[in-house]
């Protein structure tokens, strides 16, 4: 007979976005009505600005919002601990109330077999004191083991589950775990892969940073302990994205987005019986289990790349010589596929296409964070449907109107978005401009169309419908995008008056050639009404302005301005 479910903790900070990720995975587990949650609320550091605070205090709100498992018990820290601290205590304090418990951070999504697989493990090992957890993780480089669960030498600190009797084994104190180690020698057998982890102790013995899985890690490993591993991960860290304190980057995503996470593991655990070999062979840094005794494991440390450095290679992966190589090949303005998130879109412009996509899913221009479960967006210039595919990836209960005025881009637009069958979603084949009427319109025939009362050099080529904005912002914008082609200054001006409503702000501004430059009009209007500024400078530059203006579709330069309010 199994015993009572482990609880869960959940250590979060001030990332509302991230956090509702991790409790709507945890809500949808199979196990989460009958689990009871801990949330520990870490406070605000002493330097807080208001931005920070702000943050706490929807993350606050956002924990409270509904019961996200069986039972929910909230612990408000009123200063600020750190996670390192607030994990060690706050573990400590649940664990020896139940005797064991199943841990998360506000950065991981975890499928619906999380707590199962946990709470098994739990149960079966409980006896085995040389494992000291188990872990929902599996190392994306692991691909010789063939069991569905395997052990390892090492920790893993995302998603996973211990017993008091083993947490309180470990020594948190690293200047004497520093001495333990020194006194039996050991350095470089700490290392995992291709990371330094005893270099990292010592940067925790010298105060160079604070990290709880590090000591615990080192604890264990002088207790000759390890942890369970599954063969196929229940869960995706979400945290790197620049916005945590040891992440690195990658692009965000929602927890509904990640079906594979859902597999059940179905484990036949008589399978794999641990044993004193067990002790002896992690000694050399190999694994063991009754199918796959005695085989070595420094082969596979060579061929194993720690996550962080996984992640931060795909982001810098660089792609771009076999695009320029595809592009000399390729027409411009030739009508192709490319796939986009596992669905094939239609393209009117390969080169257009690759210069948005680095621009939305690599460089991620338009990324926020909101703890909102159904922000609402207005893409302005939606062109064929990049930018409101990457909303809906990062938001897919969000509302969004999409606006775009090109006849026929419009056609591509909606296609490629019908194929996603977004919920929330409106699409309107209009220009934005300062009122409703008829205009000429020149089509460039992929993301470079504009209003002739913009700029005329070029005919036009259909008479379209624009709309002002203004019936638009009824309630509170979360982002307001405008990549409208020069026509930004009028709409600006229009909708001055609601610009109290719009929490954040994208504008493409366009210099035209020969033309009077208004972006102090632009800049004025924003500041006026409560909006903090960042501007860098997209596509068209030029190296050596004195000498030389580069120009494209006649425009002379192109400038991002963010806004964003403060309070």
């Amino acid at each position: 007979m199994k015993s009572e479910l482990a609880p869960v903790i959940l250590f979060v900070y001030n990332r509302p976005w991230h956090t509702r990720q991790v409790l709507e995975s945890l809500k949808s587990n199979s196990l989460a009505r009958e689990s009871k949650l801990y949330i520990f609320s870490d406070g605000p550091k002493l330097n807080a600005d208001y931005d920070e605070i702000s943050r706490i205090k929807e993350v606050r709100q956002l924990i409270q919002e509904e019961n996200w498992c069986g039972e929910v018990e909230i612990i408000e820290r009123e200063e600020n601990l750190g996670l390192a601290q607030s994990v060690i205590s706050g573990v400590s304090e649940i664990i020896s109330k139940h005797g064991k418990v199943i841990v998360l951070e506000d950065d991981l999504v975890i499928g619906k077999h999380f707590l199962e697989f946990l709470n098994e493990g739990l149960d079966v090992y409980e006896e085995q004191k040389e494992v000291f957890g188990i872990s929902a993780y599996k190392f994306h480089s692991v691909s010789t083991i063939q069991e569905p669960t395997f052990f390892l030498p090492i920790m893993s600190s995302w998603g996973y589950a211990t017993w008091s009797d083993r947490w309180d084994r470990i020594n948190f104190d690293a200047d004497e775990l520093n001495r333990k180690l020194n006194s039996k020698g050991i350095s470089a057998e700490l290392d995992f892969g291709n990371i330094s982890f005893y270099n990292m102790f010592q940067d925790e013995v010298k105060g160079k940073i604070d990290s709880w899985a590090i000591r615990f890690y080192v604890s264990m490993y002088l207790e000759k302990g390890v942890f369970l591993f599954p063969n196929t991960s229940l869960l995706l860290n979400m945290g790197f994205d620049g916005t945590g304190v040891h992440s690195g980057f990658s692009m965000p995503f929602h927890h509904k987005t990640n079906p594979k996470l859902n597999k059940k593991i179905e484990v036949n655990w008589e399978r794999l019986v641990l044993d004193s070999d067990i002790v002896e062979n992690t000694k050399q840094g190999t694994y063991h289990s009754q199918k796959n005794k005695g085989k070595g494991f420094k082969g596979f440390l060579k061929r194993t790349i720690p996550p962080e450095f996984i992640q931060f290679a795909r982001r810098k992966l660089n792609r771009d010589s076999k695009d320029q190589e595809h592009l000399s090949q390729f027409p411009r303005y030739t009508r192709t596929r490319k796939e986009l998130l596992g669905v094939e879109i239609d393209i009117p412009d390969l080169a257009s296409f690759n210069f948005m996509y680095r621009e939305i899913f690599v460089q991620e221009i338009y990324k926020f964070y909101t703890g909102k479960k159904k922000p609402y967006i207005i893409d302005g210039g939606a062109n064929i449907g990049l930018s409101t595919i990457y909303f809906k990836n990062l938001y897919p209960d969000s509302r969004i109107i999409a606006f775009e005025p090109d006849p026929e881009i419009f056609e591509i637009l909606k296609g490629n978005l019908e194929k996603f069958n977004y919920q929330e979603l409106e699409m309107r084949n209009k220009a934005l401009w300062d009122k409703e009427k008829e205009l000429d319109f020149w089509s460039e025939g992929a993301d470079g169309g504009l209003l002739s009362a913009i700029d005329n050099t070029n005919k036009a080529s259909a008479k379209i419908g624009t709309v002002s904005l203004n019936r638009f912002l009824n309630q509170e914008v979360d982002l307001l995008k405008l990549d409208i082609e020069g026509a930004e200054t009028a709409v600006l001006k229009d909708i001055q008056p609601n610009l109290n409503k719009v929490k954040r702000i994208f504008i493409e501004y366009h210099s035209f050639k020969d033309k009077p430059q208004n972006i102090d009009e632009i800049l004025s209007i924003l500041i006026k009404t409560g909006f903090r500024l960042h501007i860098n400078s997209p596509g068209i530059s030029s190296k050596s302005p004195f000498v030389k203006l580069n120009v494209y579709n006649n425009m002379d330069m192109q400038l991002n301005i963010y806004g964003f309010k403060e309070n």
